[in-house]
């Protein structure tokens, strides 16, 4: 027994000349098992919603989420950031977590260090992740909203359409539904420095007495001073073009209002709720002087209408000749934004009137700034059943 406890001390004590493969493929599977593991900790840790929001810059997007469905309902069934913005499957969540270094580093620089610079930067972002979304069917989403499990029953009839068909396309839930869980980019439209999109239509060479249009929505001012504000007129309005001076054109107003209360939105016709211009409430209070051309009673709503006009003062460089152009335009966004979610019905198979609620209910879940909106609406009822009877 004492030999045998000589030997076993012998073997221990002195390094072998030679270690067994036994032994380093031991070795290396546990050292293998271990790094494995640490890398799965790793990648659990910097999933969770504690590290995503670590970041100052996430505080807005959490904010906003908690205002959501998402963050807090009846159910209890909620999404945690990467349920959304960390795919799911083991190759593409490993690629998604190599491209996050970028939004590390743009966090460590300073790129999103204030709420004006993350709104700066709203847009870029959400396009990246629709595209990503765009790309995969919308994966993340379907990981609890499943097509095959939806009850088209307990949905509104006009749920009921537009899920049933996005079931059999399959369709990817980001292309109708933007916006659930932050707020969507909006993109502003510079007012200060009167600048549009459409400065490029701009009539230099003006003749007093002709109609043009305005290029976008617009202040309108008592005097060529441009000091006193008095409301707005939208796109696309025609005004005539009363007198030139500098930095400000004298333009006359031929418009209809509701002879209601202080009759302050003044509209493109008779009957017909297309907004040509909102003048401010302070302003019709003083009981501004406008000529009133006619009165007309409604014979649907029982109201008086009167067709006005008033002249009154804009910016320069404010009046364009070539309506068609914002009409191509609009019509291009109406195609491309309102046609994810279903077909788009035809423009003239709705009344001026109906089209502000049918498209009040879409523009929610499109990406089009206040300025365009305004637009398309526009677009929309100035082609609607109203004006196709008159042509």
């Amino acid at each position: 027994m004492k030999k045998l406890f000589i030997i076993i001390k012998q073997v221990f004590s002195r390094p072998p000349a030679k270690i067994g493969l036994g032994v380093l493929v031991l070795v290396g599977f546990i050292a293998g098992a271990i790094s494995w593991q640490l890398f799965n900790d790793v990648m659990d840790k910097t999933s969770t919603e504690e590290f995503c929001v670590s970041c100052h810059s996430m505080q807005k997007p959490l904010a906003e989420l908690k205002e959501t469905a998402h963050w807090s309902n009846a159910k209890g069934v909620t999404a945690t950031c990467s349920s959304c913005h960390l795919p799911h499957d083991k190759t593409a969540k490993y690629a998604r977590k190599v491209q996050a270094s970028r939004e590390v580093f743009a966090e460590l620089t300073g790129k999103f260090d204030d709420p004006e610079a993350f709104e700066k930067h709203r847009l870029e972002m959400a396009e990246r992740e629709w595209a990503r979304f765009k790309a995969n069917g919308s994966k993340e989403c379907k990981a609890c909203h499943q097509y095959a499990r939806m009850d088209f029953d307990k949905m509104s009839p006009a749920a009921q359409k537009a899920m049933k068909g996005a079931a059999e396309r399959d369709q990817s839930c980001v292309d109708c539904h933007k916006g659930v869980a932050h707020h969507l980019p909006q993109k502003t439209t510079a007012q200060v420095d009167n600048s549009s999109k459409f400065d490029d239509l701009v009539v230099h060479s003006l003749s007093e007495g002709n109609v043009y249009y305005t290029k976008s929505s617009l202040p309108l001012f008592a005097s060529s001073a441009l000091e006193q504000r008095i409301g707005d007129i939208e796109s696309a309005v025609p005004v005539k073009l009363v007198k030139i001076e500098k930095n400000a054109y004298l333009i006359e107003l031929d418009m209809w209002r509701k002879n209601k209360g202080f009759g302050r939105v003044w509209y493109h016709q008779f009957g017909v709720n297309i907004t040509d211009a909102v003048l401010d409430k302070d302003f019709m209070q003083s009981k501004p002087h406008f000529d009133v051309v006619s009165s007309k009673g409604d014979p649907l709503t029982g109201l008086d209408w009167q067709q006005v006009q008033m002249q009154v003062w804009i910016k320069e460089n404010s009046l364009i000749s070539d309506i068609d152009a914002i009409w191509k335009d609009a019509e291009s966004v109406y195609k491309t934004q309102c046609s994810t979610c279903h077909r788009q019905p035809d423009i003239a198979h709705f009344d001026a009137n109906s089209w502000i609620g049918l498209f009040n209910g879409m523009v929610g879940f499109t990406n089009m700034d206040e300025q365009t909106s305004k637009e398309v609406l526009r677009y929309l009822q100035l082609h609607s059943s109203d004006f196709q009877e008159h042509k």
